[in-house]
């Protein structure tokens, strides 16, 4: 017989580090954007540079932090769900 569900406690410790991970990525994210905002660079490259981070790669770094999140709050759901069953 197939077998179906989760390890709650395997699935926490996912949930746990998809969070963890997601604000490591923002904290990066922030961290870099203050060294590119301080840093002495001008001209049409830093102009083009600077563009790009904030258009592109800042935001890009945001969407992957939120998709973590999301996940993070999906796997609790299904814990949860889990744990619901198992009990009763």
């Amino acid at each position: 017989m197939a077998q179906l569900g989760l390890d709650p406690e395997q699935m926490a410790a996912l949930q746990k580090s998809l969070q963890r991970e997601a604000g490591t990525i923002r904290t990066l994210a922030r961290q870099l954007d203050g060294q590119l905002k301080s840093a002495w660079w001008k001209g049409t490259d830093s102009d083009r540079f600077r563009s790009e981070w904030d258009g592109t790669h800042k935001t890009q770094l945001e969407r992957v932090s939120i998709a973590l999140e999301d996940a993070a709050k999906k796997v609790a759901a299904n814990v949860a769900q889990q744990t619901q069953a198992s009990q009763g």
